[in-house]
């Protein structure tokens, strides 16, 4: 894409993903695609960065947090239960708390970044904690990390932030995520597509396991479906400008500009020759046009894995 700013390949972009092959991240109802102009930067007062809450702080929320806090933010993070970090994990530079109650205090900005649980036949509970986050902070500005999984089929072709949504049980329980935040003041809602990064390790790990081992790696649906990605500092690049007032309310669709198809990713992943066969199951074939983003950061430099570009 001209004018993105994309790395190119050689970029020593390190590669994995959240899940099997396709993206799981934790839909915005009803909520209108980008609704609102860019209302500029966001501080407390005065011209000074604000205070910002992270509920659901993991890998994203500490990369997002570590952003603010070098531009000056006083950051508090919060979680479930301890985080057990695993070697590349970020080390938050602010503190995280962990327990089942909201934090206290007044907030100028919060981040909600907690994995759903949808896609592995749990439920975190993200809904009720965006609504409860709505309700002690009624004006605060409000990021909800989303998902593009929730898209159905486009039979290869692009999805925009109005394109067709599944409708399977997953799907459905993504949206009411993103209905909970429905009717907030001033809310954004980024629908992340597969993130890679050095610590989404699933996806190499299998693939270097059966390159090592002689075998075909089988994933799910057709190998040659379009693969759009974006990686973990790229959308808490995002993340961190948007908790500061930056690109506006609605939905964004959050994804590189540079895409794969799926069997390119798996042998990228595997550094080295690989054979990839699909299971025949249906699958969406469908990219992510993040087009209305894509506009909005014309000089960005998007964060690229290595591989042929999939044209359509």
């Amino acid at each position: 894409m001209s004018g993105s700013g994309v790395r190119g390949p050689g970029s020593g972009v390190p590669v994995g993903i959240v899940g099997d092959g396709v993206e799981d991240r934790g839909e915005v109802g009803d909520l209108q695609p980008h609704q609102t102009p860019d209302p500029g930067p966001r501080t407390s007062d005065g011209g000074r960065p604000g205070r910002c809450l992270i509920l659901g702080c993991g890998v994203v929320g500490a990369l997002v947090g570590n952003r603010l806090v070098d531009r000056g933010w006083t950051v508090v993070g919060s979680r479930r239960r301890p985080w057990a970090r695993e070697s590349g994990d970020p080390c938050p530079a602010f503190p995280v708390l962990a327990g089942s109650v909201l934090p206290v205090g007044p907030a100028d900005a919060i981040l909600v970044a907690a994995n759903p649980g949808i896609r592995r036949g749990r439920d975190n509970g993200v809904a009720a904690l965006v609504t409860a986050a709505r309700h002690r902070w009624p004006t605060t500005r409000l990021v909800l990390v989303s998902t593009t999984s929730l898209y159905g089929d486009a039979e290869g072709g692009g999805v925009a932030e109005d394109g067709p949504l599944g409708q399977d049980p997953e799907s459905l329980a993504l949206r009411a995520i993103e209905r909970a935040v429905e009717g907030h003041v001033d809310a954004l809602v980024l629908r992340a597509t597969a993130l890679v990064g050095p610590t989404r390790t699933f996806a190499r790990t299998r693939a270097r396991a059966a390159r090592l081992a002689g075998t075909p790696l089988t994933i799910k649906g057709d190998p040659d479906r379009p693969f759009s990605y974006l990686h973990d500092d790229d959308l808490a690049d995002l993340a961190a400008d948007a908790l500061g007032g930056d690109l506006g309310t609605g939905i964004l669709n959050a994804a590189c500009p540079h895409r794969l198809t799926v069997r390119a990713y798996y042998q990228q992943a595997a550094e080295g020759p690989l054979e990839v066969l699909g299971d025949g199951s249906n699958q969406p074939r469908r990219w992510i046009d993040a087009g209305r983003l894509w506009a909005q950061r014309p000089a960005y430099s998007w964060r690229v894995l290595d591989g042929p570009t999939r044209e359509g």
